[in-house]
């Protein structure tokens, strides 16, 4: 799914989005109203905060719920 119905659907289930091209260990990202921007939570669950996308990450169609 794209990055913007990814959020959307996340936001509905208070869930993170990650890309399938990530996988089988994705870095799950939340998307977030505050200066923190989107919080990226590795498979350790260290959070790093200010992730910042790619062009291929904005263009992407992997994305999907996840968490």
């Amino acid at each position: 799914m794209e990055l913007r119905s990814a959020i959307k659907e996340a936001q509905k289930n208070g869930r993170g989005i990650a890309r399938h091209s990530n996988e089988p260990r994705p870095i799950m990202l939340i998307p977030t109203n505050t200066t923190a921007g989107i919080v990226a939570v590795t498979s350790k669950n260290r959070a790093v905060v200010c992730w910042e996308p790619t062009l291929n990450d904005l263009i992407a169609t992997d994305w999907f719920v996840f968490g």
